[in-house]
């Protein structure tokens, strides 16, 4: 199973997402659901680091991906802070969209920090 958290720390301005697990819906390799978690979470840590080339997050951000495992926490600065939490809300709106297509494999969780 997948699990997927999206949530906001207001003490320091972060937003952390994290993915892990396994959807177990195919071999390693040929599983599709897994692929398109990854990919998710591939396309918020990109979007992280291109912010913060042009300036737009406080410091580096924490980009964590092993084999089931996926870890993305960035700290926008107050001008870009809506634009990166928008990017954080689309991958959410696609995890649940899997979570919603294969609930037997993915689970979104709704965490209040």
């Amino acid at each position: 199973m997948i699990t997927a958290r999206f949530y906001q720390k207001p003490s320091n301005g972060s937003i952390h997402m994290t993915i892990r697990g396994h959807a177990d819906s195919a071999p390693k390799g040929e599983d599709v659901i897994c692929a398109a978690a990854t990919m998710t979470a591939y396309t918020v840590a990109q979007a992280m680091q291109f912010m913060h080339e042009n300036g737009q997050l406080k410091m580096k951000p924490k980009l964590h991906f092993a084999d089931g495992e996926a870890i993305v926490i960035a700290t926008p600065t107050e001008d870009a802070y809506a634009e990166a939490l928008h990017t954080f809300w689309v991958a959410q709106c696609g995890i649940h969209v899997l979570a919603h297509n294969y609930p037997n494999h993915v689970q979104l969780e709704h965490l209040t920090v």
